[in-house]
């Protein structure tokens, strides 16, 4: 139902000279004839914080500068270079994102990005130290929970009313009573890295978070018995065939 999955190359960038440089050179490398290179950043005024930026947009006509604030898209295809983003960021961005080629993110706080990041895996452009260690990987448990969620909700809807709320609460409360551990910002991270759109990764998130510390959202899905244990079966049987 849903396969909209990020298939297009990603970069990630350190905020200094080299990375920079590097996260130009990257997305313009991956220009092709008749392609733009939309620069994002979340206000027009923060484009002033970068000479190099500034410098790349004010003097190629094939270079744009599209902003966050007011919902500012790419008006063409081509790679975008993300200055200073988060994964919320990168969520809303990916809503609209038949026309990109490519995607860079420019750091300023890693650890808003690093979810996105270890289950993206994206290339490293810079100083790559922040990202020696990326965090605990999620369990299989729960990956392959989304799994089935990404390919059964309607993610041209919110997840946050309706039939995709109460799969995903239900889902989520399931893993819950089921003792499986969940961690709210690597499960935005997964999500966002297999193309859930728009503010659903973020709202996944703090479903999570609230179910954590012990609220039950309501939800009017009733999950099937035995659905944990279907689901460390397929966990066992896909590590089974990564050994084999």
């Amino acid at each position: 139902m849903f396969d909209h999955e990020i298939d297009y190359p990603t970069a990630i960038a350190s905020y200094d000279d080299d990375g920079v440089a590097a996260a130009i050179e990257w997305s313009v490398r991956h220009m092709e004839d008749g392609d733009t290179l939309s620069v994002w950043t979340s206000l027009k005024s923060n484009l002033r914080n970068c000479a190099e930026l500034e410098r790349l947009v004010q003097r190629h006509r094939n270079v744009e500068h599209i902003t966050g604030r007011g919902g500012g898209v790419p008006t063409g295809t081509g790679p975008v270079l993300m200055a200073w983003a988060d994964m919320d960021d990168v969520g809303e961005l990916v809503r609209y994102s038949r026309g990109i080629r490519a995607l860079c993110v420019i750091t300023w706080n890693e650890d808003r990005i690093r979810p996105w990041v270890a289950a993206k895996k994206p290339e490293i452009l810079g100083d790559g130290s922040a990202w020696e260690s990326l965090g605990p990987d999620l369990d299989p448990v729960v990956v392959e929970a989304l799994k089935g969620l990404t390919r059964t909700v309607n993610h041209n809807n919110t997840i946050s009313a309706g039939f995709e709320k109460d799969q995903v609460v239900g889902v989520l409360l399931a893993l819950r009573d089921g003792r499986v551990p969940m961690d709210a910002d690597a499960m935005q991270g997964w999500a966002l890295a297999h193309g859930w759109p728009g503010k659903n990764p973020e709202r996944l998130a703090q479903y999570v978070h609230d179910i954590n510390t012990g609220k039950r959202p309501r939800t009017r899905s009733v999950i099937r018995t035995g659905y944990i244990d279907a689901l460390r079966e397929q966990a066992e049987s896909g590590n089974d065939d990564r050994k084999s």
